[in-house]
């Protein structure tokens, strides 16, 4: 009789055991797609019997997850690398498109100076000049636009930050409500299942490394900065920097957070903004350097009407804003005093105070460092009005071209006002009361083209800024000596100079205004002899000269830190498009890497379909042959009691 309960005992431990396994994997099967769901087993294992005595079946069933802990690790920095890159390719690549379509400056600026250079063959053409006035709202409206699109990927950056911080700390709540369930059920596999799909969500923000304990629970850290630990989850919080940056922590002492472009979403939107920020003070720098040569090229020349040209362009001031642990009283002011020694990344500049070593600047985007020196005080291209006593570490930061992409506007509203003519034009002979010139010398005179310097050539004849505009007279005395006066007083030299194997040079200085310390040159050269004059009057509105000085900007050498003014353009259109490559590359190859680690988790801890079939199988199988055993030993029991 005992026999046969022990049988039915041990087939029934058998049915309860595959009913497990039956169950375990309709459940596998059920959660093939599950994130984070690693494929459970059923852990048999026999039960003890007394010596001599026939098997007494199995054990109750234990569920088993099949993980790994270094395929998941894999897994996670696959993740974080993986929306790291595929953030900033996203980003990156809208940065290089500002800059074409509405936005294609360079194209706009192209357009720009071939019509000047068409205007000055015909400085008369009142259509010309109104084309050359249409040109450069072009370009305003160029710079406008592609300020508007970094401006709106500064955004999403920005909103991706704030967005990733709030559901990075959404799930390290999830992982601490699990953990405190663990420490009641120790791994659980629903639990850990749980755990393991909010890790991996997690590691979309940022890189994480968790460490489990005995209990299945885990503490969770990125960098060298925990997260999650037994006493719960450290907040994150997005904060600004002394510096005015952003950047995240963690805790309720602002614990910064180390994060680089490549750790998650959430360094990639710091990178992002970044990026973003640089080239808002690319664009605008070259806003402000275009603006600063062409203005600078106007007050080289005469307007239509004959008066020194004005500025055509405006854009707004440099500002200097003081740090608030500032202690001193300075005041600080900037301008661009040198548009070509300005750095075409616009900086800004961190502007320090030592009491023994005086005023130093440092460019925040090149980390170069710069001495301020001179009167007034200059560095960079910038000149610097102080006023008041800074106090030792006090700093300032100077940005030379705040809002300049979006903030330049055109002054000029007549074609009239573009500076087309020379400052002057040099005609043999003496100026006559009717504004005509008698030509009577006797030898022969003759000029080169005109230039503006920094420096006149060596031996010139150099006028004073303040005769300029008057009309100038030279006066040879022999054939290599000559006077330079103004036609009104003929007999008092304000100049001289001499030909030097026939050729010489007349300097005349601007006055105060954008070409401030800068020259007007002209060659002479010929074969004079004593009394001979040379003429010199202000252009007229036939004079073309200043237009096509104006229309070589673009291509001239040294205009800029980086080369020419179109050198500069094309430098960072092709840097932020290079950026965008490599970014697009690197996303690629992310993803790929993404795959292969979820390949590798999925081939140790994924469902099998196909295995799961043969494991089901086996279960009803065996499940049919308990069944049976039961079957026999009732049929044997039932003819038992018959029997007696």
């Amino acid at each position: 009789m005992s026999g046969i309960a022990n049988a039915m005992s041990t087939a029934l431990s058998g049915l309860e055991l595959f009913q497990t396994g039956i169950s375990t994997v309709s459940n596998n099967l059920a959660n093939i797609t599950t994130s984070g769901y690693s494929a459970e087993s059923v852990d048999a294992q026999t039960q003890a019997a007394a010596p001599g005595q026939p098997g007494a079946g199995v054990q109750p069933a234990q569920i088993t997850r099949a993980a790994s802990g270094f395929a998941a690790a894999q897994l996670r920095n696959a993740n974080a690398a993986g929306s790291a890159a595929a953030s900033q390719s996203t980003a990156l690549t809208a940065l290089s498109n500002a800059l074409t379509n509405n936005g294609d400056v360079q194209t706009a600026i192209n357009q720009f100076f071939q019509d000047i250079s068409t205007l000055a063959s015909n400085p008369t053409s009142a259509a010309q000049r109104q084309t050359v006035l249409s040109d450069a709202q072009t370009i305003i409206g160029s710079f406008q636009s592609a300020s508007a699109s970094i401006t709106g990927t500064l955004i999403g950056a920005q909103e991706t930050l704030s967005t990733g911080v709030t559901s990075t700390n959404t799930l390290l709540g999830q992982l601490a409500t699990i953990n405190t369930a663990l420490a009641q059920s120790p791994n659980s596999p629903s639990l850990l299942d749980q755990q393991q799909a909010a890790l991996n969500s997690l590691s979309q923000y940022l890189p994480v490394s968790a460490i489990t304990q005995s209990d299945g629970s885990v503490i969770v850290a990125t960098g060298g900065t925990v997260l999650l630990d037994q006493s719960g989850a450290q907040a994150l919080a997005v904060a600004t920097s002394s510096g005015g940056t952003l950047r995240v922590t963690a805790g309720n002492d602002k614990t910064p957070v180390t994060l680089t472009e490549a750790d998650g979403s959430l360094g990639a939107a710091l990178g992002n903004i970044v990026a973003g920020n640089q080239a808002t003070q690319s664009l605008g720098a070259l806003a402000a350097i275009f603006a600063a040569q062409v203005n600078t090229a106007q007050a080289q020349g005469l307007d239509q009407n004959g008066a020194i040209g004005q500025a055509l362009l405006s854009v707004p001031a440099p500002s200097a804003t003081p740090a608030a642990s500032n202690t001193g009283s300075a005041v600080i002011t900037a301008g661009i005093a040198n548009a070509a020694a300005l750095p075409t990344d616009g900086g800004p500049f961190t502007l320090s105070y030592s009491s023994t070593t005086g005023w130093s600047a440092v460019d925040q985007a090149s980390g170069q460092s710069y001495s301020v020196s001179g009167t007034p005080p200059s560095f960079a291209g910038l000149a610097l009005g102080i006023t008041g006593t800074p106090a030792n570490g006090d700093s300032f930061v100077v940005n030379p071209a705040p809002s300049a992409a979006t903030g330049l506007s055109l002054v000029a509203t007549s074609g009239s006002a573009i500076a087309a003519a020379d400052p002057y034009v040099a005609t043999p002979g003496t100026l006559q009361a009717d504004g005509s010139v008698l030509n009577n010398n006797a030898g022969t005179i003759s000029t080169g083209t005109d230039s503006v310097a920094t420096t006149p050539a060596t031996g010139a004849a150099i006028i004073p800024a303040s005769y300029y505009g008057q009309n100038l007279q030279i006066n040879f005395t022999s054939a290599t000596a000559y006077t330079v006066s103004t036609t009104a007083s003929p007999g008092t030299a304000i100049a001289s100079g001499t030909l030097s194997g026939g050729s010489g040079e007349v300097a005349i200085a601007y006055p105060a205004g954008a070409a401030s310390g800068q020259y007007w040159q002209l060659p002479i050269s010929g074969a004079p002899v004593a009394g001979d004059t040379l003429t010199l009057t202000p252009g007229g509105s036939s004079s073309g000269s200043n237009a096509q000085r104006l229309a070589s900007l673009w291509t001239a050498p040294a205009t800029t830190t980086t080369g020419t003014l179109e050198q500069s353009f094309v430098g960072l259109s092709t840097g932020l498009g290079a950026n965008a490559s490599a970014a697009q590359q690197l996303a690629s190859a992310t993803a790929a890497q993404v795959t292969t680690a979820t390949g590798n988790l999925s081939t140790v801890a994924g469902v099998n379909s196909d295995q799961q079939a043969v494991i089901l199988t086996n279960y009803e199988q065996a499940y049919q042959a308990a069944a049976q055993v039961i079957s026999t030993a009732h049929t044997m029991f039932e003819s038992l009691l018959t029997s007696v």
